[in-house]
């Protein structure tokens, strides 16, 4: 406000020579005194600081709305994800998987060589019986026959009693096991 009040006077006492030099320009002679040109200027003065302040508030609203779309989209994304957690083990649970070793394809720390599903190449077939003997150990099943595929290597997995139980395939470039059967 001191600004626009010292500009005023400075600027009222040129437009004050300016009026009386040219005809007809004076205000008095448009029914309008110096006083009334001041009054004027503050209240334009006071429109601008009003349409600034409004500005400021639909600029501060505007922000909360985007700030509010964006944690209402971040709130959704954990929520999906929380349920997906959940219906997985849900689904684990009623397929009878407690927390132990997944079956096929899955990467998680093995009884024996590392962690299961850990990329490691597998280029003979005495490799591939040796990984497989590994996995299925623990569950007293025997490797039956193994083939050479293009990208893997096919193997029959049979009971105690020589009945095929499963057919799995051990991919050649990262060692991982899928049952095919």
């Amino acid at each position: 406000m001191f600004i626009i009040s010292v500009l005023l006077l400075d600027y009222n006492a040129l437009a004050q020579h300016d009026w009386n030099s040219q005809g007809g320009q004076n205000p008095q002679e448009k029914g309008k005194t110096p006083e009334e040109w001041k009054g004027l200027e503050e209240w334009k003065a006071r429109e601008a600081r009003k349409r600034f302040e409004e500005w400021k508030v639909r600029e501060a609203q505007k922000r909360l709305e985007e700030w509010k779309a964006r944690e209402a989209r971040k709130g959704l994304e954990e929520w999906k994800a929380r349920e997906e957690r959940k219906r997985l083990e849900e689904w684990k649970e009623r397929n009878g998987w407690k927390g132990e070793g997944y079956p096929y394809g899955h990467y998680y720390p093995g009884p024996r060589e590392g962690e299961y599903g850990q990329r490691k190449t597998i280029r003979t077939e005495a490799e591939a019986r040796k990984i497989l003997m590994n996995y299925f150990s623990p569950h007293k099943a025997m490797i039956g026959e193994i083939r050479e595929k293009g990208w893997f290597f096919e193997a029959e997995i049979r009971d105690m009693h020589n009945t095929p139980i499963d057919r799995v395939i051990i991919d050649k470039r990262t060692g991982r096991i899928r049952s095919i059967y």
